[in-house]
This record gives structure tokens, sequence and C-alpha cells, in this order.
């Protein structure tokens, strides 16, 4: 455990009270829980009746009517998706829900291909789409600002209709029959505007459901089609970052809920590859770093139309060959992050002016183009500043990803500083994906480094470490740590809980535990068993009987012979500091 690097930064306040009214009180973006809604959503996130009506997303009810007329005259529908998991899974919901209404329907799904296609709606797929008899194509995942094919789609007599979330500038809006979008120039936003593409498509499902029948009194079939594609939601939304508060809690909370018996041949076979569920509930956790990175590795490295075809088949023996391959992809995919992240790292090390630098870009042959966003990203939280890595192509072009760091929206400011030096560019303040000529990297790398270092100015800099509250071991008392599980599910924007203890004194030295020894544990006063996962020998030395240590911890709940007792994970550790420092 390495953390001599980073900077610990807590809350800036000092609020008393329980260890769950703290992390609250630090919390502000999981909204006040004094108000009856936000108080629900602590206390009741899994309640679909806190969800915003499907009506109010903008666009949404303009989309499902056409698609209703679609479906009801008989013409070829498309769905047009992306490769990446929340693409996947909006391309299933939409599939899923329209197949319910009409099962003989002529509904087909596209996903263009990564390397050969890349992002979003393109011309040649248009074409061949129409020549294929479709009549109406449905994005999903992409489009908003796919002005030039939607251009093409029009000359094709295609009816074209969108739906997406990713941020689209006013001046390349998609010239479409119906956008369904939470935020697009021009016109008013939706309630909750930070959704992912699923989330979208669940609300056009919904929509279409009400066209479908009428109003309100929607079909048993639809209602049941639409209720199990709540775990393909909740996929897309912890697989795409999005952040875990508002509409994104209870579509989570849902979402995982259901997964636990779902009856979808395709998902089910999933999660038992992935070893997922089980006796114990499915968490968000096992979606970020097991069901994701799945269905994420074949749009990589494979072709994702296969994992379409996975949500959407009721073949068992279907599903199962697809599992196994997706499992095979996912362990090659990180063979492959692990070699970019090393030889990245290296490169930046040794190198004073990518260290000073306000982000980090870097090109390189060698590098996939299906891994540089991953890659980007472990960057990016190492080195405490955006990062964007490129893969040099043979035809003279670099593709690659970014992600940021809190206080610096990487697509906002990538297009203020260097818009013009990008053939192609897209995606949000946290991540995007861009091309540009290889020749120009370097005056991209220059300029973006510049902007994202004003951007940030009153951002935290560098890699830091951030806490809730501060604690004692004492306040971990098993009803204290049970109470902080209303904060699930976690992820982006609603991270788990973590607490500082300051001076924190062992009970007794500690002893190694694990297969290979390689773990930690001790004990601090309270009865608390800290645990240091993958602990070195510098983390051993650091804990000694009765000597203060500074710690960073996470508490849980264990099981030992059948007991629940607390458990703090050991996230970083320091010599005492004085209190008031960060």
């Amino acid at each position: 455990m390495s953390s001599a690097a980073r900077r610990w930064v807590g809350p800036g306040i000092d609020v008393g009270g329980s260890l769950i009214q703290r992390v609250l009180a630090a919390r502000p973006a999981l909204g006040d829980p004094g108000t009856p809604r936000d108080r629900d959503l602590l206390h009741r996130p899994g309640s679909l009746s806190l969800l915003h009506g499907s009506s109010s997303m903008p666009g949404a009810t303009d989309v499902a009517v056409r698609l209703e007329a679609a479906v009801r005259a008989g013409r070829p529908v498309a769905i047009y998706g992306d490769y990446d998991a929340d693409g996947m899974t909006a391309t299933a919901v939409l599939w899923r829900t329209l197949k319910a209404a009409a099962p003989d329907a002529d509904v087909r799904t596209y996903v263009p291909d990564r390397l050969e296609e890349g992002y979003g709606l393109n011309e040649g797929a248009l074409e061949s789409l129409a020549q294929g008899g479709v009549r109406t194509v449905v994005t999903v995942d992409c489009g908003a600002s796919a002005l030039g094919p939607s251009r093409r789609a029009r000359a094709l007599g295609l009816e074209l209709l969108v739906t997406d979330h990713h941020d689209a500038d006013a001046s390349s809006v998609a010239e479409a029959d119906a956008i369904a979008h939470p935020a697009l120039p021009g016109r008013a936003p939706a309630p909750f505007t930070q959704v992912c593409g699923a989330a979208v498509a669940l609300k056009v499902a919904n929509e279409f459901a009400r066209a479908w029948c009428g109003g309100e009194n929607v079909a048993q079939v639809l209602r049941t089609a639409i209720a199990g594609c709540l775990p393909l939601v909740a996929i897309g939304t912890v697989a795409d970052v999005v952040p875990l508060v508002d509409e994104n809690r209870v579509l989570v909370a849902k979402g995982l809920d259901l997964m636990q018996s779902t009856t979808q041949v395709g998902l089910r076979a999933l999660l038992d590859e992935a070893r997922v569920g089980g006796r114990r509930r499915v968490d968000a956790s096992d979606v970020g770093f097991r069901l994701g990175p799945r269905l994420n590795a074949v749009g990589r490295l494979g072709h994702a139309r296969e994992a379409v075809e996975l949500l959407v088949t009721d073949d068992h023996a279907r599903a199962v060959a697809i599992v196994a391959h997706l499992g095979e992809l996912n362990e090659r995919r990180k063979r492959m992050d692990a070699e970019a992240f090393a030889e990245a790292c290296a490169r930046i090390d040794a190198d004073r002016a990518l260290l000073d630098a306000g982000a980090i870009v870097l090109a390189d042959a060698r590098w996939h183009e299906g891994v540089v966003g991953i890659v980007a990203a472990k960057v990016a939280e190492r080195y405490g500043r955006p990062a964007i890595l490129l893969s040099l192509r043979d035809d003279g072009t670099a593709k690659g990803s970014g992600r940021s760091v809190e206080g610096v929206d990487l697509l906002a400011t990538v297009r203020g500083a260097a818009a013009a030096l990008m053939q192609r560019g897209g995606g949000h303040a946290y991540a995007m994906g861009l091309t540009l000529r290889a020749e120009d990297v370097p005056a991209f790398a220059e300029r973006v480094s510049a902007a994202c270092r004003a951007s940030g100015a009153g951002a935290v800099a560098g890699p830091v470490r951030r806490y809730d509250a501060e604690a004692t071991s004492e306040e971990f008392t098993r009803d204290a740590v049970e109470g902080l599980d209303m904060l699930r599910p976690y992820g982006r924007g609603n991270p788990a809980p973590t607490f500082l203890l300051r001076g924190a004194r062992p009970l007794a030295p500690p002893t190694r535990f694990g297969r290979e020894r390689e773990h930690l544990e001790f004990f601090l006063a309270g009865g608390a068993r800290a645990i240091v996962w993958r602990a070195g020998d510098a983390d051993a030395a650091s804990i000694r009987h009765g000597v203060p240590v500074d710690l960073l911890v996470q508490p849980s709940m264990d099981s030992y012979g059948g007991v629940p007792r607390v458990q703090l994970v050991v996230e970083a550790m320091r010599a005492p500091e004085p209190a008031g420092v960060r």
C-alpha cells in the first residue's frame, strides 16, 4: 500500500452526530434528508415511485410515438447501439420492449465495429441498413451529435429517432425526426440529467408501452418486460460511471435487487460465469468489477454484437458459449491493460514535463485502442490529473480516450482548446473519445495541458485520498456500521464511506493471514478488527503495538464462525499528523 504521494483530503467541515450524519453532511449530492423525496431516496432507494416520470425526459414521448407507429405498421426497425456496456444494455432494453409488444415485428440490432467504424452513427452503416430494407433507425447511447449522418439518413428516406445522453454542441445536434435526450441545447432539461444511455432507453420504453396500449393501462406482458430490463439498466448505469445519486440510486438499487432472481437466459449465464450472486446479494461492485468488464471486453477486443446477442437470447447453450468467450477476452484485456499501464507510468515517472503537466497526453503504437480508456482512467487516478491515451494507427491517425478528475470538465476543456485539431470527439465531463492526426498529437497535448491546468485552478491538484469524516475506533459498533448500509449502492458520486482515524493505537502487533500470508490484521480500541489487503513489509512495519498511526478506513461487516463482526478495511496509513492538517 503506497500512499505517501497522496494528500488526504477531508470535507473541511466539523460536524458531530452519528457516523451516518457525518457522511451525509459531507455529501450534499445525496440531497437534503430533511426533504421528503431526498429522505425517501436515502431510506428506500429501490422504490420506483421515486423515478421522475418518463414523459419528463425531453423527447421520450415523441420518439416512442413514432416508434410505436413504425412497429404497428410493420416497418423494419433497426436499433443502432454502441459497443460499451451502456450501449449494449440500452439496445437490449428497447429490443426486449418492442418484441414484447409485437413478437413477430422485424426488429434488428446494429452495433458498429470499434476499430473499423468507431463510435456513433456512420453513413456507411445507414446506407447498409437502408439497402437491407430498414425504414426506421432508433439509436441508443449515441446519435445526438451526428449531424452529418442524420442528413444522410434523411437523404436515404430513413426515419431517424435518437436516444442519447452524451453532451452535444448546439452546432452539431442531429437533424433527426425526434430526439430523446436529458439535456440538449435549446430546450428545457430533464429533472435529472446525469443518466446513462440505458436509462434514457428505459424512459422511451415506458412511453412506447403507453403509446402501444393507448394510455396508462399497460398490458401485463409489457410491464413484465420493462421490469425485467431494470437489471440491464443497473448494469449500464454502473458501467458508464454516472453519479449514483437521485434517479440513478433508484435504478441501480432496484435493478440489483431484481438481478438476483432474473430469468433472462443471457444475464443469468453471465452472472454464473462471473460467479456473482448465489447466497450473497449482487451489489454495484459486482457490476463494476465483474459484469461490466466482461461485456466491455468483447466491445474492446471482439465485436459487441456478440454481447448484445447474449442480452436478448433465449438459447441457453448459446448464452453459455458467449459468456465463456467474454471471460476469455476479459482475461486478455486485463493483461493488455497491465502492460499499457506499466508502460505509461514508466514514461510519466521519467519525464518531469509530464509530471508537471496540467493533463497527461500519451500516444503509442503498441497500445490497443480498445483498452486505452481503461488505462487513461488508471493514469488519471494515480496522478490526479486528466489523462488522454492514444493509439497510433497505421493510417496516420491517433485514436483514444480521455478520463478526467474532480473539477475539470474534460470534454468542454478539450473542445475549447483543441477542437480544430480533432477529427472526431465526443463524450461528457469525465470521459471522452477522440481521433486526430498523429502529427498533431504534440500540439494537442500542449494546448490541452494548458487548458486543463487553467480550468482546474480551483480543484485539488495532484493525487489525493478523500475521506468523509473523522471518527474513533470505538464508534464503529455493529449498529453504527450496519446503519451506513442505507447509503448503498456505492459508486461514482457516492463511494463507500471512508473515515480518518487519527492516532489509532493497535492493541497488539499485526498478524498475517491468507493463503500466502499476504494480508494483515490487527485490533483497535473498541474491538474493531482492522485489515490491510495485500500488505507489504513497509505496511507491517508501520503498525506497531501501542504506537499511534493515522488510518483511512472503510467499515463493513464480516462474519467469523457465523458471528457478525465489524471490519475496518485500511485504505491508507501514515505517521500521525496534528488535528486540522488534511
